[in-house]
């Protein structure tokens, strides 16, 4: 091969076209095309197995003697173990690749199957919402093994900007999500994550107000809501509306497709409930003509193909806002799931008894009730929607408004 195979740069400069091995690191070589390109590759072969390993480093000299001699020893270590190079680079390459949202979609996989614990549909519900929601727009397309403690913080802090309630939600379930990926679940499933990057996430991070809230809106205020829902998009007041004659949780009602909507009855599927059974709710002539819709879903996106599940909270504020309007004073602030603990609480003096009143808010019964009352009163219920229709009729009417919301007269 000649005195030129020692490798210094100056004598490499001179090589001309051919294959150079070097004496000093096994398997390295230089090939030199006869345009005078310099080009770092690597051959050997395994001797257990007898595979030939090649792979090519890049050229010189971008990549210097010393780098081609470092790689290939790296090479070496493994060939001389008996082993295949490329199966670790692959495994490297791959672990790079895996993004959050690569590694999320596993997840749900064993979430789905149950490995080691079967969930409900709602709570399956809730992560798939949780991260498409918040989780995936920003940090859906990070490397998995290269995310930090910083950048989840930070995502997390950007929603508490929106909603902290979210934001504690959106905390607690990447913690959930990450701890899986670093534990033994997920290197059964492949995600080679060694440690957790955000072990302090907490799902309590930022307090969010009393726990027990007892908020409802009394009958003026009830005339307010609807007075302020006058001025407001129609897609919107059909949503606060229907919230109220349902009874229904937010995400529940917005997340409906329209062929859950049948002959007066909307049919909650158990995988979307939050008990994991079905409801039944039984709509009068108002909610039935506000249910009515051409699209696939009760509330369409204007956006994207699929549910209207983005701006109710700013609606809400424009709504509140109006109510203080019409109301000369400070009204106190109301959430969605008030508008559930609203009928709950006028439900006893329209004539609906407690039992029933549960059932419609779909809560589970709990005890021997539980175990051995199965029957669903489903005419009771009716009636019961009915009465409570009536009863949010009269006040709209009252207020004077019934006719632009096309309430029954």
């Amino acid at each position: 091969m000649g005195k030129a195979q020692n490798f210094n740069p100056s004598s490499l400069d001179m090589l001309r076209s051919g294959r150079r091995s070097d004496p000093l690191v096994a398997g390295l070589c230089v090939i030199v095309s006869t345009a005078g390109k310099k080009t770092w590759t690597y051959r050997r072969r395994i001797a257990k197995s007898g595979v030939i390993v090649q792979l090519t480093l890049g050229t010189y000299p971008a990549n210097t003697i010393p780098d081609a001699r470092e790689w290939a020893t790296g090479l070496n270590a493994a060939v001389e173990r008996g082993e295949d190079p490329r199966v670790a680079m692959r495994i490297e390459e791959a672990r790079k690749t895996q993004t959050v949202a690569k590694a999320h979609a596993i997840y749900m996989e064993a979430m789905r199957r149950g490995d080691r614990k079967v969930l409900k549909p709602r709570t399956l519900y809730d992560k798939d919402v949780i991260f498409t929601r918040d989780i995936d727009p920003r940090l859906g397309k990070r490397s998995l093994i290269e995310l930090t403690e910083n950048e989840c913080w930070d995502a997390v802090y950007d929603k508490a900007k929106a909603s902290k309630v979210r934001a504690n939600k959106m905390a607690g379930e990447l913690s959930c999500f990450l701890r899986w990926c670093s534990g033994r679940e997920g290197r059964m499933a492949g995600i080679e994550l060694t440690a957790h990057p955000a072990p302090t996430l907490n799902s309590n991070w930022f307090c969010t107000g009393p726990k027990a809230n007892k908020r409802f809106l009394n009958e003026d205020e009830l005339g307010w809501l609807f007075q302020a829902l006058v001025d407001e998009e129609r897609s919107y007041r059909r949503g606060f509306i229907l919230l109220l004659l349902t009874a229904a949780r937010r995400n529940e009602l917005f997340g409906a497709r329209a062929s859950e909507m049948a002959d007066g009855v909307w049919t909650l599927p158990p995988e979307r409930s939050k008990n994991g059974e079905a409801n039944y709710v039984a709509l009068g002539p108002w909610g039935r003509s506000l249910a009515q819709t051409n699209q696939k879903w009760l509330f369409a996106s204007p956006r994207i193909d699929g549910p209207h599940l983005f701006g109710w909270f700013k609606a809400r504020d424009r709504v509140h806002s109006r109510m203080e309007r019409f109301a000369g004073m400070e009204v106190p602030r109301w959430h969605f799931h008030d508008l559930r603990r609203t009928f709950r609480s006028h439900a006893r003096r329209i004539g609906i008894d407690r039992d029933i009143a549960e059932l419609m808010l779909n809560h589970k019964r709990k005890g021997l009730e539980g175990i051995y009352d199965r029957n669903m009163e489903f005419g009771l219920r009716a009636k019961g929607f009915a009465a409570w229709e009536e009863f949010l009729v009269a006040i709209a009417s009252k207020a004077g408004v019934a006719s632009e919301l096309d309430a029954p007269l």
